[in-house]
């Protein structure tokens, strides 16, 4: 029988701390699926139904039943930003993955990957440009050639141990310009490679390049025929060129407005496809004549709104990503764009959203209110809302259409009592941040400025611009809400003493204005206040006297990212000083001492505190960058003794926010990158 986990945590102490989980800790997922961009999809040429699926925050799923259902597969995967997969025809198993971070190879389908050499670091790539770049033989085994976003064209013979310049050139087009699509012709005679700067051709029995100057330019992906190596297909442009002669001459198939993009290019014996673009709105044309008549494919698509509520005001059918026709049978089609994924069985007629076991959310906040409701605040998705407890979820911030000055990031939310909430935000379509209110549980809010800068700040900020990520309210007087936003041109601390209305910048401020959320107000005197904030002069500062006045008391660990104070006024500062760190204050944060150091590097991002019992704490570890070793860390007794909970949570970058539930039973978090999940305790 499974020990549950507090007869753990008791022989875990019993034994000085030593017991490892080993497994045991089971995360429930309770999400939704979607919401973010996915820059590829694959077919495996080798294994009927089978499909790959990449995020650029998340990593990669795999599908064996045509995408009905999706499951990470990130062991081992270094970098969750994943802009290409490639699968060896005629060699099962053998996958090739390229992230923002380098190369990364598998030979179980994905169940487990391992880092390919990096040739100094070069071996890089971007969504969506290097759509097609990693080219993988299909008769010799270990084969591989893969295009960088610096203009590289590398081969290997060893599964991507070590690389060569082919040629003894390794630039083809002699730029540091990203290369989007490395192509092999029929039995690898030769390497067919495109970039903005047009199509380049290594030849394996002359060994040297060749670059015809009449190619298409702005080349953004290339396909070849599996049956005449001499047709090549080009989407370059606003047209779909077409070579029938290995290259030396081309013609346009089909040219679509001078404002439009023809992205991608997907070929077989039926049907000839493309992707294009033209701003954010985009489609997919197909012809089942070789390109002489096109008919546009994009009227019948059926999002998903049950696995993704956020259909309800994003509809499908955006600009596409990708772009593929399933090798076993031709009518069976697959897109990605930045928000899912499709599936057509009819040669594109209809589409269907096949987004189940794909979350894609980077989460940002997570709470639940006085009614035991779930919020879960987010990048890209806005505000949504749960009822059961993470079984489905509701829109509420927006709820439907689109206006450039609602939809876009949500930071942080917070109950202000009954069924009052408030948010903060910052819409895509204006340099604005803003906050919003509701007094109906959601279903209705509004949405004030007052007294907020009237653009984001840029001047030592976190992320170029300055955003609202630091929400605080007093536990004693729900009306009175500080919010923080980092950049010196216009951050601080704002303050509202008619919950959320309308705000005043304190006239006191910290020394930093840099700050992430750490952002805390002690429930023990609600005239105490603590501001984490990261870099030069980052650290913690103190104000008894609700914000008149500041000082650190915290210097040491200067990257403060998180903060928390419990009912009994133990106050908790998580960040990074050489490591994730978390520390402790005692004595209402006049002095501060290193209550765990974390073993690995990121930091210490979030940090939850079970109202019901102060001693229970939550630590999540971040790695930034898109790295994939993120970590759950709980403490039963004050932080005396730690256990990794992370147990089976899919590899990824960590949680960005964590709550437990009223009833203490469960640990909620919210991931960087996909989705939701929770813990039993």
């Amino acid at each position: 029988m499974r020990l549950t986990l507090g007869i753990l945590f008791i022989a875990a102490i019993l034994l000085g701390g030593s017991l490892a989980f080993a497994g045991d800790s089971h995360w429930e997922f309770c999400g939704w699926y979607g919401g973010g961009c996915y820059p590829n999809v694959e077919f495996d040429p080798n294994v009927k139904n089978r499909v790959y699926l990449t995020s650029d925050v998340a990593g990669i799923w795999r599908s064996d039943d045509l995408g009905e259902n999706w499951q990470f597969i990130n062991n081992g995967l270094g970098y969750m930003n994943v802009a290409v997969l490639s699968a060896a025809r005629n060699y099962p198993g053998v996958l090739y993955a390229g992230t923002k971070g380098g190369l990364f190879v598998s030979q179980d389908s994905g169940d487990t990957w391992n880092s390919c050499g990096d040739y100094s670091g070069g071996i890089k790539f971007d969504r969506p440009g290097s759509y097609r770049s990693i080219a993988v033989s299909a008769y010799s085994t270990g084969k591989v050639c893969a295009g960088t976003n610096s203009g590289d064209v590398l081969y290997s013979e060893n599964y991507g141990k070590t690389w060569k310049a082919l040629g003894g050139k390794a630039k083809p087009f002699n730029k540091e310009e990203l290369i989007t699509a490395v192509i092999f012709d029929k039995q690898d005679k030769n390497l067919w490679v495109g970039s903005k700067d047009g199509i380049a051709r290594f030849n394996f029995q002359d060994k040297r390049w060749t670059k015809n100057e009449k190619t298409p330019v702005n080349v953004f992906d290339l396909s070849i025929s599996s049956d005449n190596p001499a047709l090549i297909y080009a989407a370059a442009g606003n047209a779909l060129w077409r070579s029938a002669d290995e290259g030396h001459t081309w013609e346009i198939v089909e040219q679509l407005s001078a404002s439009s993009k023809v992205l991608r290019v997907a070929i077989s014996e039926k049907i000839l496809g493309i992707a294009w673009e033209r701003d954010w709105k985009g489609g997919v044309l197909v012809s089942s004549d070789g390109g002489k008549n096109w008919e546009p494919v994009d009227e019948a698509i059926s999002p998903n709104k049950t696995a993704d509520p956020t259909r309800a005001w994003a509809n499908g059918g955006g600009r596409p990503t990708a772009l593929k026709i399933d090798p076993f049978n031709n009518n069976v089609l697959s897109r990605t764009d930045w928000w899912g994924v499709f599936r057509s069985d009819d040669a594109g007629k209809s589409w269907q959203e096949k987004i189940t076991g794909a979350p894609n959310t980077v989460g940002s906040d997570i709470v639940f209110d006085e009614k035991g409701c779930l919020y879960v605040a987010t990048m890209d998705n806005g505000l949504l809302k749960s009822e059961d407890n993470g079984k489905s979820y509701l829109p509420v911030y927006p709820q439907r259409g689109y206006k450039d000055d609602i939809n876009g990031h949500t930071w942080r939310v917070s109950s202000l009592g009954g069924e009052r909430m408030i948010a903060t935000a910052s819409p895509w379509g204006r340099n604005i941040n803003q906050v919003i209110l509701s007094n109906d549980g959601g279903k209705t809010f509004e949405v004030t400025r007052q007294g907020l800068p009237e653009n984001r700040p840029k001047v030592n900020t976190m992320w170029g611009q300055g955003y609202p990520r630091a929400l605080a309210v007093d536990p004693n007087n729900k009306d009175t809400v500080y919010l923080g936003i980092d950049g010196d041109d216009g951050g601080g601390i704002f303050r509202s003493l008619d919950a959320g209305k309308t705000w005043t910048r304190l006239e006191s401020q910290p020394d930093s204005t840099r700050i992430y959320n750490a952002l805390s107000v002690d429930p023990t005197d609600s005239k105490r206040i603590i501001w984490g904030a990261c870099g030069k002069w980052g650290g913690v500062y103190l104000s008894e006297n609700a914000g008149k006045k500041w000082r650190c008391t915290l210097a040491e660990m200067d990257w403060v990212f998180d903060s928390a104070i419990s009912k009994d006024g133990i106050m908790y500062a998580a960040g990074d000083k050489s490591g994730p760190c978390l520390y402790v204050s005692n004595n209402h944060g006049k002095s501060w001492k290193l209550l765990k150091k974390f073993p690995g590097n990121g930091t210490a991002e979030a940090i939850a505190i079970d109202p019901a019992n102060p001693k229970k704490i939550a630590v999540s570890l971040v790695q930034w960058s898109g790295t994939n070793d993120g970590r759950i860390y709980l403490s039963l007794d004050g932080g005396s003794n730690w256990q990794d909970i992370s147990g089976d949570l899919p590899p990824g970058a960590g949680a960005a926010a964590m709550t437990f539930s009223p009833d203490g039973t469960y640990l909620y978090i919210t991931r960087y990158a996909g989705g939701v999940y929770r813990f039993k305790l």
